[in-house]
């Protein structure tokens, strides 16, 4: 029976890693009603998956036997935890496959991908701040209409956020030439509301996963929807404070600007980009993507109940001694 639900639950996997794109974009049009939330969920989702594929190893642990390949006392040890954390206690089925390895292999690929995502997230952080560095070099801190930005040097308009232990909200001159005061305040606004909202943590984590599991599919397609979700998210922050009018203007300036010389930095969200105007102008109504939004739902809750009901049992097995 064990096995049975493990093979469901791994074609389950697959199907998300391999249909999720196509869920994804087809519930686009009621995410974007709720963009950060849609931002968290994602990118929530894609850890999920990722516990939900190793729990199918543990799973398969609890109906299968193989060789012994440890010494006795710690295979007694090893039987003992997966006894109390088994909650089927069934007949195990014999295999050449030793029990261990369906143990130990997920441990390790957990292990592996924790130490990849620490790093990717530390070179992400160390990039950011040489960028930040180089911008405070030739930057002038100023308040602008309310707003405590970075103004560098820079004919080209253009308007970013650092996180917020970087320095924060950057414009160049060329922004505070170009735009007019309440395109100005809303580009600030704008800004403001990635800090706020703590977006570059979101956008660092999904990139951070996303840099050596762009292959999955799924993976691949989160990592391009996050971004546009959390720029959404504050324009319509920045929307409600200074009017659609004023944003929108300020995005097609941006957009249309000439490429800025200020440099790339790791981890900026930038205002720039009129490919939001038609969400700004008509955002979305009606029941458009509810059903593939309610789906993509269903599908994260599935994973989050898979992953919980192999793991804690495990968790809670080596905490109590294994008793």
């Amino acid at each position: 029976m064990t096995a049975a639900v493990a093979v469901l639950v791994g074609l389950g996997i697959a199907l998300a890693a391999l249909g999720g794109p196509w869920l994804v974009r087809r519930a686009a049009p009621a995410l974007v009603r709720a963009p950060l939330v849609a931002a968290v969920a994602l990118t929530g989702g894609v850890v999920l998956w990722l516990a939900a594929l190793l729990a199918v190893g543990p799973m398969l642990a609890w109906t299968l036997s193989g060789p012994a390949v440890l010494p006795g006392a710690a295979g007694a040890v090893c039987q003992r935890c997966l006894d109390a954390a088994d909650p089927f206690a069934g007949s195990p089925v014999d295999t050449a496959v030793p029990v261990v390895l369906l143990l130990a292999g997920p441990a390790l690929v957990a292990a592996v991908l924790a130490a990849v995502l620490g790093r990717e997230l530390w070179h992400r952080r160390r990039e950011t701040a040489r960028t930040a560095a180089a911008l405070r070099a030739v930057g002038v801190p100023r308040v602008v209409a309310g707003h405590r930005v970075l103004v560098v040097p820079d004919d080209a308009p253009a308007a970013f956020a650092l996180p917020a232990r970087h320095g924060g909200v950057v414009v160049s001159t060329g922004a505070l030439a170009s735009l007019d005061d309440a395109g100005l305040a809303a580009v600030l606004a704008h800004e403001e509301a990635h800090l706020r909202q703590r977006h570059h943590l979101v956008a660092a984590l999904t990139a951070a996963l996303a840099t050596h599991l762009r292959w999955v599919p799924v993976v691949a397609a989160v990592a391009d929807a996050v971004p546009t979700y959390l720029e959404i998210a504050a324009d319509d922050a920045a929307r409600r404070r200074v009017g659609t009018t004023a944003l929108a203007g300020a995005l097609l300036t941006l957009g249309a600007a000439e490429r800025s010389r200020v440099p790339a930095a790791a981890g900026a969200l930038h205002a720039a980009g009129p490919d939001r105007i038609r969400h700004l102008v008509a955002p979305g109504a009606g029941r458009a993507g509810t059903w593939p939004a309610v789906a993509v739902g269903a599908h994260l809750g599935v994973l989050a109940a898979v992953s919980l009901a192999v793991h804690v049992p495990y968790v809670g097995a080596v905490l109590s001694g294994c008793a």
